[in-house]
C-alpha cells in the first residue's frame, strides 16, 4: 500500500499517513487499550479513541429514500442551525463534475433529488442505472430483499469542540470561514481518488471527478432543550462520476473509505494552520488531534455556563474570545 504525503502544520513525524482503513486487533478494547479478553477499559485507553472520534466520518451508502428524507429533515433543515437561525441551510455545490455541469450557488431540492435518483441534475437524463428493490423468493423458498440504488454517501467534517465554541458562541466568523476553507481543501484532495465502477471483471478506473452538496450546521441535536455548539459540514457525495471518455458511471467507494483518514489529516492540518494565522494558540494531542489553547481552564467553564443559561449566547461571552489568542 503506497503512502501519501502532504504539507502539514505539525512536526515531521505527523507528515506520513498509511491510508488503510483503521482496524483494531481483537485484544484492543473499544477505547483503544490493549487488554486481555474480557478485560475492562480504563481511562488510559481513551486518548486513541478520542482522536478517532473527531475524524471525518463517511456513512454507509444512502438509499434514494434515505437521501430524500435526510435532505428534508436534516441537511436543509434550518433548525440544525441553532446559533445562526437567521440563515437558511441552502447547501453549496462542490466538485469538478459540478463545475463542468454549470452547478453553482445553492442546492435546490429538485437538483438534489435528481442526483439521488442517478439522474443529471439539470436535464434529468438517467446517468446511472437505478435499481428498484423488488422482493423475490430464492431457490430455498426464502424472501430476499435486494439492495436499493445507492444515492450517495454522507461525509461529515466535525470541528474540534474549542473551535466550535470560539466560532459560534464567541461569534468569531473568521474561525467559521477557516473551517469552510479547510473542508474545501480536504474535499479537493479526496476528489483526486474518486473511482468509477466499470462493471464486469474490469477494475475500477480513477476518474478524479465528483459532484457533492455541502450543508453546514452549527449545532448538535438538542438534549433536554439545549443544543450544544457543534460546527460541522455534511457533504453528500453522489453516486455518479465521469471517466475520460465522457461516459457516466457509478462510484466505486472502496478508495473513498480508504482515503478517510487521509482527508481527516488534511482538514486538521489546514484548520490548525489557518487558526494560527488568526492568532490562536494551538494545543496538539498525541494522535494529531488539536484544540485551541485556553490561557485558563476556567474560560471554557464560563463559556459552557453562559451557553447553558442563555439562548442568545454570543453577546454575553464575546469578551472571552480575545483571551484565547496570543
Amino acid at each position: 500500500m503506497a503512502l501519501r504525503r502532504f504539507p502539514c502544520a505539525f512536526p515531521a513525524e505527523q507528515l506520513t499517513l498509511n491510508v488503510k482503513p483503521l482496524r483494531l486487533p481483537h485484544d484492543v478494547g473499544r477505547r483503544g487499550k490493549k487488554r486481555k479478553r474480557g478485560g475492562k477499559d480504563t481511562a488510559e485507553s481513551r486518548p486513541l479513541m478520542q482522536s478517532i472520534k473527531h475524524m471525518l466520518t463517511i456513512s454507509k451508502p444512502l438509499s434514494t429514500g434515505q437521501a430524500h428524507s435526510y435532505h428534508e429533515q436534516e441537511f436543509a433543515n434550518s433548525e440544525q442551525n441553532y446559533y445562526s437561525e437567521a440563515r437558511g441551510v441552502n447547501g453549496e455545490w462542490h466538485g469538478k463534475l459540478a463545475s463542468e455541469w454549470g452547478m453553482a450557488g445553492s442546492v435546490s431540492s429538485q437538483e438534489f433529488y435528481r442526483l439521488a435518483e442517478g439522474q443529471h441534475p439539470v436535464t434529468a437524463e438517467q446517468l446511472v442505472q437505478h435499481r428498484v428493490a423488488t422482493e423475490y423468493q430464492n431457490q430455498q423458498g426464502k424472501r430476499v430483499q435486494p439492495a436499493e440504488h445507492r444515492a450517495g454517501w454522507d461525509a461529515t467534517f466535525s470541528a474540534p469542540k474549542s473551535v466550535s465554541i470560539t466560532a459560534l458562541v464567541g461569534a468569531d466568523e473568521r474561525v467559521r470561514e477557516a473551517h469552510r476553507e479547510s473542508v474545501k481543501v480536504a474535499l479537493d484532495e479526496l476528489e483526486r481518488y474518486i473511482q468509477a465502477r466499470i462493471g464486469g471483471n474490469h477494475p475500477a478506473e480513477t476518474s478524479g471527478k465528483m459532484i457533492a452538496a455541502k450543508f453546514e450546521h452549527d449545532s448538535a441535536r438538542p438534549v433536554n432543550g439545549y443544543s450544544a455548539p457543534q460546527l460541522h459540514t455534511h457533504v453528500v457525495i453522489f453516486n455518479v462520476t465521469e471517466t475520460a471518455d465522457g461516459k457516466s458511471h457509478a462510484l466505486q467507494p472502496q478508495e473513498l473509505y480508504r482515503s478517510q483518514r487521509y482527508a481527516t489529516a488534511i482538514y486538521r492540518s489546514e484548520l490548525a494552520s489557518r487558526l494560527k494565522q488568526l492568532g490562536y494558540e494551538i494545543e496538539r494531542g498525541r494522535y494529531g488531534e488539536f484544540e485551541i489553547q485556553a490561557t485558563a481552564k476556567s474560560i471554557w467553564k464560563q463559556v459552557v455556563l453562559v451557553a447553558s443559561k442563555s439562548r442568545n449566547t454570543s453577546k454575553p461571552i464575546r469578551f472571552l474570545v480575545p483571551r484565547l489568542r496570543k
